[in-house]
């Protein structure tokens, strides 16, 4: 039996993951955030107020991630917090933040859409599909 680990999932799914990621980092340079702060902005400027906890919900990554990106996003004068009810803080764009989001959303949009193009829409539709299935899959299991 040959095992190939470039024939599996895991291989596959890296390997896009990085390449995407690496034309992200590169078209966002200019704008002066990186992907994961990107995310977070778009994310936030969708639902200005939404909590920290409501941010990793929404971007389903890691709590201690979703805060060092925001401490940096803070300190940077990307977004600010302001206090709600008991202890949480609401997160909201800086007008600086406010002036990329558009572009930083079509960038992303944009690689998506390339990285997608070579697929008829209906194999985009099973193929998103297919993968969210397999990504809920194993966070059960």
């Amino acid at each position: 039996m040959h095992f190939d680990q470039r024939e599996t999932i895991g291989f596959q799914a890296a390997q896009l993951s990085r390449l995407i990621a690496n034309r992200l980092r590169e078209a966002l340079t200019p704008l002066g955030v990186q992907p994961a702060q990107a995310a977070a902005l778009i994310e936030i400027g969708r639902t200005e107020g939404l909590t920290q906890k409501q941010l990793v919900e929404r971007l389903d990554v890691e709590q201690p991630g979703v805060a060092r990106t925001l401490n940096g996003l803070e300190a940077d004068g990307w977004v600010t917090r302001e206090a709600m009810t008991g202890r949480a803080q609401g997160l909201y764009l800086t007008d600086k933040a406010r002036a990329i989001v558009p572009d930083a959303a079509r960038i992303a949009e944009e690689i998506n859409r390339n990285a997608l193009a070579e697929l008829s829409r209906t194999e985009r539709s099973h193929l998103l599909d297919a993968l969210s299935e397999l990504i809920s899959d194993l966070k059960v299991g």
